[in-house]
């Protein structure tokens, strides 16, 4: 459709009602066509500029997390013997232990009819606490607690250990992907990385916390009966598994798995 040029024509201001030529009156941002004189800008607030969500996600976080227990550096010879027993007091600085839990020796030296052997059992031991009668740090039942040894009994009565003695979980953190197991087939061999392990051949050992690895399941790893390992090296022992291995020799487990007592 074609329309006239309108040179000549006149227009009414939509604002003033005014009449002015039609080529005079200018159209507005909400339609309005209005004189030189009405004529309104835009305001810049009505065209705020889009503004996307606010980031919220952090590059490199570095939340809270709980802390895998870990062990603890004894005082000097923290070990006191009773002469003729085989209950130790191991003396902790403000510990927090209570009645039953349980903890394994490292470091230790022999002293006082006991071998560094027997203390460091890696089974660990269960221990005795004293009831706190006062909240102090200082309270000799807030620093100390008992145990009693598998061998031996205490000769004269003295303390001992050595200067490097550390206490931790019975239950040890093992390295990362620490099983691998042997030939595919049925009750596969696995292989187990535990450094400095103090195990000997016949222990049982039972593992906690574990990944699935080359088909054998966590269920599997984790049986509660344990198993009963054969020693390879200070750093290695193997069990034979009742899981069936897809290829062989494969490494797995998982960053969390723990090896301890049944």
């Amino acid at each position: 459709m074609a329309f006239a040029s309108g040179k000549r024509a006149y227009g009414i201001c939509d604002t003033c009602g005014q009449r002015y030529r039609l080529h005079q009156l200018q159209e507005q941002w909400d339609g309005f066509k209005t004189c030189p004189e009405c004529f309104d800008p835009k305001q810049p607030q009505l065209e705020a500029p889009p503004v996307g969500a606010d980031p919220e996600a952090l590059l490199n976080p570095r939340p809270d997390r709980t802390e895998p227990s870990a062990q603890s550096l004894l005082v000097n010879n923290p070990f006191l013997t009773t002469q003729g027993s085989a209950v130790i007091t191991v003396f902790e600085d403000n510990h927090g232990r209570s009645t039953g839990d349980k903890v394994r020796f490292r470091n230790v030296d022999s002293f006082d009819g006991f071998t560094s052997s027997v203390i460091e059992d890696p089974d660990g031991y269960a221990i005795t606490v004293t009831a706190n009668t006062t909240t102090d740090i200082l309270n000799y039942n807030n620093n100390t607690y008992t145990f009693t040894a598998t061998s031996g009994t205490g000769t004269a009565g003295a303390r001992g250990g050595g200067i490097d003695c550390t206490v931790g979980p019975a239950q040890t953190l093992l390295p990362l992907n620490p099983f691998r197991t042997g030939s595919s087939g049925a009750n596969t061999v696995i292989s187990v990385t535990e450094f400095k392990h103090g195990r000997t051949t016949g222990d049982t050992v039972r593992f906690r916390d574990t990944e699935a690895v080359d088909g054998v399941t966590t269920t599997v790893l984790e049986a509660a009966s344990g198993y009963t390992i054969t020693v390879v090296d200070t750093n290695e022992y193997k069990f034979t598994s009742t899981g069936t291995a897809t290829t062989g020799d494969v490494t797995g487990g998982g960053d969390s798995v723990t090896a301890g007592p049944v």
